[in-house]
């Protein structure tokens, strides 16, 4: 991920200097009062890769503090069809986090959250992009929660995030002690038995339903393996007498007419912007192999075991006690062997059989 993405350009931060609101003199609240009765609430999940699924239990904690409250999201327009499937809140919002703060597409989802009259908004995420943070601190919420972050004061009351090496959803309890929430539950994701059906019928035959291993291409926001690891990869998958599904998106379509070339009709692609037909197509998967990307996070949420290569510390992402996930850590994905892979999904696989 670029870091002009995460820090905002210096032309976005100036934009969003010039087109901040002087704050207006008025009477002092009683913040404990206002919190107690909000009506309207913002949850703003982190936008980096698997922040959804890792903020969906703070959604859940919210609805169960606040239960007549209406409860909006706002989340990237690829992952609103997921994030519509929480039952947690009672509207998405969807926006372009690829467009600037300047943007008219930008300015006109500010101004729709402005209209929606919040009381609380909270932006989860110690590292969101300038643009999120910038977007919750202008959607005009009474009250603005979230990590304190260098040069940019969107939120009116802030922690301090812990050490980066602390999983994401764990670093939240600082935020939510703050109204009145003391524990996160492990949010389980389910998809309706009919699409999951549905899915199977149409892109796996019986006998593959029981056999096909999810390849993810992307390399969300690292460099990702190369077209020859992956060549290897779904080789490897193909002698198990296993079907891979290649979960990609545009940028990997290089490597997937590369990989189409190489192994024909023994793969099957599947595009990842329905991520919601994704969802339902790795639902009929016994495993998943994916780098830091979305997928490795539903698929956890899932109980689908998963082969998570990682190029940092995974601790940040994936949660200490979460037995579906073998990870490999290396610094440099392009040294990692496929033999070290292949080893850690047979433990993947034995530990899903369990």
């Amino acid at each position: 991920m670029k870091a002009t993405w995460l820090k905002g350009s210096l032309w976005e931060r100036a934009a969003g200097w010039w087109q901040q609101e002087e704050p207006q003199p008025g009477e002092a609240f009683d913040v404990f009062k206002e919190l107690e009765g909000a009506a309207k609430i913002l949850v703003v999940p982190n936008d980096r890769v698997g922040g959804l699924v890792i903020g969906a239990p703070v959604c859940r904690a919210v609805r169960q503090r606040y239960p007549r409250a209406r409860i909006s999201l706002l989340v990237d327009e690829g992952k609103g069809g997921i994030a519509r499937q929480l039952p947690f809140a009672d509207e998405v919002v969807t926006c372009s986090l690829g467009r600037s703060v300047g943007s008219p597409e930008t300015l006109k989802v500010r101004q729709q959250l402005r209209d929606e009259g919040f009381d609380l908004a909270i932006c989860l995420g110690a590292d969101c992009s300038f643009r999120l943070a910038w977007l919750c601190g202008c959607c005009g919420a009474r009250i603005r929660l979230g990590f304190s972050r260098p040069g940019l004061k969107p939120f009116n009351i802030e922690v301090v995030s812990k050490a980066t090496e602390i999983y994401e959803g764990d670093q939240y309890l600082g935020l939510l002690r703050l109204i009145g929430l003391e524990e996160l539950a492990e949010t389980r994701w389910a998809v309706e038995a009919e699409r999951v059906a549905q899915a199977r019928s149409r892109y796996l035959d019986e006998e593959n339903s029981r056999y096909a291993i999810g390849v993810d291409l992307s390399g969300g926001e690292g460099q990702g393996l190369s077209q020859r690891q992956l060549d290897e990869l779904v080789g490897r998958v193909i002698e198990r007498g296993v079907r891979p599904v290649l979960f990609f998106s545009a940028a990997e379509q290089r490597q997937l007419n590369f990989l189409h070339k190489s192994h024909g009709n023994r793969i099957l692609p599947f595009g990842q912007d329905d991520l919601a037909g994704s969802l339902a197509l790795l639902a009929n998967c016994r495993a998943l192999i994916a780098c830091n990307t979305e997928l490795l996070h539903l698929a956890r949420g899932m109980q689908v075991p998963v082969v998570g290569i990682f190029a940092e510390d995974p601790r940040r992402w994936i949660h200490p006690d979460s037995r579906w996930v073998k990870v490999l850590q290396a610094g440099d994905l392009r040294s990692v062997g496929i033999p070290q892979i292949a080893r850690l999904l047979e433990e993947a696989l034995a530990e899903g059989a369990r």
